[in-house]
């Protein structure tokens, strides 16, 4: 994991005293708590301002130890007047380049929302420059990427690039194992190909604005998963409900979908990935559910938060009440309904 190689020194100050003042803390208070929350949201929008505005107004006391020093890491990150610089556990110039020009893309875009089409600009001449001849040709990033990516790979790192709505993604990772997986969903089972991927420099920009407290979990193409086998330590590693259900549901659907209804936009596959999740999840179901819950947004160029909100409101409706209000039970058999109504809507002849 990434460290920060140097800080003002009024916010290391602040980063001590807030580690100080909250380490007899056990729990958050929830105004914390909430904070928290309404930072993820702000983050995956892609808004530090947002994210800096909610955890700001909770005095830090209120927060636990680990809570209080994601709160400092996330001031003293990004609310500088540069890019802070990273120790990395890498010596190739090369690729240490390219991770300090997406990083300063990702710190300049969450940062000036409105700027993010000419920052990408800026990004994929610096990466042109950098590549040398061997990107002189290439106009844009479908052509620049599979070039970086090679070079990446002839020097020992795994990569995924693209999109991550709303922003450009970078992911560098050194391992990974295939494994085949069968997977039961509410519309049937599957059989799945997925690649564990481990040993990471970066999982890509929504952990770095979130000072690496979280991060995807993986993804799908049409051919086969891809997990980051790191983002499920903490809940018991790939034996966990959270793995089975958070993972294999949510990204079998999206397996699946993708294969049905091509086409989809991505909200919509989130949408019905996070149903699958809610139909299946017992032990994490209420974490996650909270999850969705305090990350809602109108924004639908950020696909998990417009999902989350089309989701509480689609289970508010069917439940008759908050979702987070009925037992498990209940929740499950609402969101396998839903899903279930998504799915023939897509139908010939359905509505």
């Amino acid at each position: 994991m990434s460290t920060i190689r140097s800080l003002p020194g009024s916010c290391l100050l602040a980063a001590l005293i807030a580690g100080t003042a909250a380490a007899s803390r056990h729990e958050s208070s929830p105004a914390a708590q909430d904070a928290i929350a309404a930072s993820t949201s702000a983050i995956l929008q892609g808004d530090a301002g947002q994210a800096l505005a909610a955890l700001e107004p909770v005095p830090a006391a209120e927060f636990s130890a680990k809570d209080a020093g994601y709160r400092a890491c996330m001031f003293a990150r990004l609310q500088r007047s540069a890019p802070p610089r990273l120790v990395e556990s890498i010596e190739d110039e090369f690729v240490v380049e390219v991770l300090r020009l997406y990083r300063d893309y990702w710190w300049h875009a969450l940062q000036a929302p409105a700027q993010r089409q000419s920052l990408e600009q800026r990004l994929h001449a610096q990466l042109q420059a950098l590549l040398g001849s061997a990107a002189e040709g290439a106009a844009d990033f479908d052509a620049l990427e599979p070039i970086l990516t090679a070079e990446l790979e002839r020097r020992g790192f795994h990569a995924q690039l693209g999109r991550t709505p709303p922003l450009r993604e970078l992911m560098l990772w050194r391992r990974q194992d295939s494994r085949s997986y069968d997977v039961r969903l509410p519309e049937g089972p599957h059989t799945v190909h997925v690649e564990l991927l481990d040993d990471f420099v970066t999982r890509g920009w929504s952990a770095y604005g979130r000072c690496e407290r979280g991060s995807s979990g993986g993804w799908a193409t049409a051919e086969k998963l891809y997990a980051i086998v790191p983002a499920y330590d903490k809940d018991g590693g790939l034996a966990s409900e959270a793995f089975q259900v958070v993972f294999l549901g949510h990204e079998t659907q999206h397996f699946a979908d993708q294969n049905r209804y091509p086409g989809m936009a991505s909200w919509e596959l989130e949408y019905r990935a996070k149903l699958v999740e809610l139909a299946q999840a017992e032990t994490v179901s209420g974490k996650r559910l909270r999850g969705f819950m305090t990350a809602q947004s109108d924004n639908i160029d950020s696909p998990h938060t417009y999902a989350n909100k089309r989701l509480i409101a689609a289970l508010t409706a069917r439940l008759g009440r908050a979702p987070d209000t009925v037992p498990v039970p209940d929740l499950q058999a609402a969101a396998r309904a839903e899903l279930l109504t998504d799915s023939a809507r897509r139908e010939p002849g359905g509505k």
